[in-house]
């Protein structure tokens, strides 16, 4: 459970299998579509109204090593921002955080990376806490600081997120008042 949210500056969303349940429909042109859930924008929305309201310094952003059109569709949608075709995501990270944050010690632990397959291990082991789905590969699953029971792609971003929040832990007025938020 991530007691202190202030500990962190980032929040890192890896994009299929996450946001998706990593199955794609191609029709005969050969484009692509998926299939996300409406309940991620809403999630991201107590997200952003909690982050304001605590006055906290959080960096959201997707990274995804898939160039598909649909992954900044999504981000843009949610209002985060999105970097794709990234093949090194540990390496983009790295020179992420030299940039940002030049000062600080031990970056990793102020990162929350949130991932499901094996090409996410290597940011899955360097975050100080890291979340995956239930359907995520063996590996992910055995080194995550936490499994959310359910599949990518269906409701997973939302739970995600209200756990890090820690929602379910909020007095009823408090939930409101994030919802109500702009």
């Amino acid at each position: 459970m991530i007691k202190n949210l202030k500990e962190f500056h980032t929040l890192i969303f890896d994009f299929d299998g996450v946001f998706t349940n990593n199955k794609v429909y191609i029709d005969e042109n050969g484009v692509e579509q998926i299939r996300c859930d409406r309940g991620d924008g809403l999630g991201f929305k107590l997200l952003k109204s909690y982050i304001k309201k605590n006055k906290l310094k959080i960096e959201i952003y997707i990274l995804s090593k898939e160039k598909n059109k649909v992954v900044n569709a999504r981000a843009t949608k949610l209002g985060i921002k999105c970097f794709q075709g990234v093949d090194d995501k540990l390496k983009f990270i790295k020179n992420k955080f030299t940039e940002r944050n030049k000062n600080t010690k031990n970056l990793n632990q102020g990162l929350i990376y949130v991932g499901n397959d094996i090409n996410d291990l290597e940011c899955i082991l360097f975050a100080g806490y890291s979340i995956c789905p239930n359907d995520a590969h063996n590996l992910i699953k055995s080194n995550s600081s936490l499994i959310i029971e359910r599949n990518g792609g269906n409701g997973f971003v939302r739970e995600c997120i209200e756990h890090i929040i820690n929602l379910n832990e909020m007095e009823i007025n408090k939930v409101i008042d994030l919802i109500k938020m702009e």
